[in-house]
């Protein structure tokens, strides 16, 4: 039927260990960056962090019932690489590759296909101490790491994401310093492109050399870029941001070299066999999207380009003023299905698995109980057309994850900014389902978008 969306299609939730497990010093698992940044005083809003985040790792079978109601059949989550490796190199800790085993068997159990994102932004603090991606050495430590990964979790699971958005945590991480390890240096920013881009080739030909039969690829944050002005001067930043931000992990990773605009600052970097084992013949690219981005200039930025602040658009440049989530993000379903089709026609056709794709809003707790989050309901029903779009124009996109299944720490703006289809309460934790959860029950039954919802 013209609205089905294919037979095969995984539908599912993402979610990423830091922001959802707590338990940050539990059962053997040592410091992350994330550890470090957010009790560092200033780094995050209200001075929060993950330490205890929404419990999933005492609550992780309660939750996977949850999506198991709604017959969610795949579910992406991160894997704590300080809970496997506590010190990112040497001894396994048992009880940590105890928890993530019977997490995947409960989702099994439930026929649900997990998604293992093995890096989702936080390092281990002693691998951070030694230069944390920007250090060579981490191209073969990332590799041994995805190694124990395979032997532990691959007889169970098909899918594998190397990294999580790495131009996020590379340009936030190394260049703005919002993020952590909070640096503002271009040479460990330039550094850790190329070597992210490496421990990816390697860490895919060590887990393809283990199980051939896995699937692996890794997760991109892409956007459209576009203009904040026609000025001359954002047009050239929208060049160099559309590199730093679109480019400078798909190039190497899918076509086998780097933009143009990146050379000169990464070759230094570049030893022999370097870019052959980047460009590994890759099972899908796993995409994460949200909004297009209105670029500046701004010399006092180290990369000269910038996303713009939303009092410095001329939104009145398409008649109209634009609509935000609570994000200040513009909702722009044609920029889903333009990057979709970037990828389809520009990265030979791939596999793409849609990774991430949500939106904030406030959620309410109505008097009954009930929160009724149809600005999210509306958003997920423009989105999801835009990647029916892009279906029936040729490009093969296999999967849906939305971002994400219950509300959870939010990196840098901790509690405030709530994206999940279940609601929680950050001070008892408990799990209460919104209108959105409801949504994704009929759209998973019908395997199509429920516009009458």
């Amino acid at each position: 039927m013209k609205n089905k969306f294919p037979n095969d299609f995984f539908w599912g939730t993402a979610t990423a260990s830091y922001q959802i497990e707590g338990a940050t010093d539990k059962d053997g698992k040592s410091k992350s960056i994330w550890d470090t940044f957010t009790h560092t005083p200033g780094k995050v809003k209200n001075n929060e962090n993950g330490d205890t985040a929404v419990d999933h790792y005492h609550r992780y079978e309660e939750d996977i019932e949850l999506m198991a109601n709604i017959n969610l059949n795949s579910y992406r989550f991160s894997l704590a690489w300080t809970r496997i490796i506590p010190e990112g190199i040497g001894k396994i800790n048992p009880k940590g590759v105890d928890f993530y085993s019977r997490l995947i068997d409960k989702c099994l159990e439930k026929n649900i296909e997990p998604f293992i994102t093995l890096y989702h932004w936080d390092l281990p603090q002693s691998l951070q101490d030694k230069g944390g991606w920007a250090n060579r050495d981490i191209t073969n430590i990332f590799s041994d790491y995805s190694e124990a990964i395979v032997k532990n979790f691959g007889d169970r699971c098909n899918h594998f994401i190397t990294f999580n958005e790495p131009q996020v945590f590379t340009i936030h991480g190394y260049v703005d310093g919002y993020m952590a390890p909070g640096y503002k240096d271009l040479e460990k920013y330039f550094a850790s492109i190329h070597n992210v881009n490496v421990a990816h080739g390697k860490a895919f030909q060590a887990m393809k050399s283990l199980n051939n039969n896995i699937k692996i690829g890794c997760t991109l944050n892409m956007a459209p870029c576009i203009p904040a002005t026609k000025s001359s001067e954002d047009l050239h930043a929208t060049k160099l941001f559309d590199t730093y931000w679109n480019r400078s992990f798909a190039d190497p990773m899918y076509l086998g070299r780097y933009p143009e605009l990146l050379i000169d600052d990464v070759s230094k970097h570049i030893q022999q066999d370097d870019m052959k084992n980047i460009f590994q013949k890759n099972d899908f690219i796993g995409l994460n999207h949200y909004q297009h981005i209105r670029i500046k200039a701004d010399n006092k930025s180290l990369l000269k380009a910038r996303g713009a602040f939303n009092d410095e658009l001329p939104f009145g440049l398409d008649g109209k003023d634009a609509k935000l989530t609570l994000m200040g993000w513009e909702i722009v379903p044609d920029a889903y299905y333009d990057q979709i089709m970037d990828l389809k026609n520009n990265y030979g056709n791939p596999n793409i698995y849609l990774t991430e794709n949500g939106a904030a809003y406030p959620d309410l707790i109505e008097k009954n109980g009930e929160i009724n989050d149809t600005d999210r309901i509306d958003y997920f029903k423009k989105y999801l057309s835009a990647v029916k779009k892009s279906i029936d124009d040729g490009a093969k996109v296999k999967s849906y994850f939305a971002w994400t299944f219950m509300d959870n720490f939010e990196w840098a703006l901790g509690f405030e900014k709530r994206f999940g289809i279940v609601h929680v309460d950050f001070k008892t934790l408990k799990r209460t389902p919104k209108k959105s959860y409801y949504f994704f029950k009929k759209l998973v039954e019908q395997n199509s978008i429920p516009f009458d919802f």
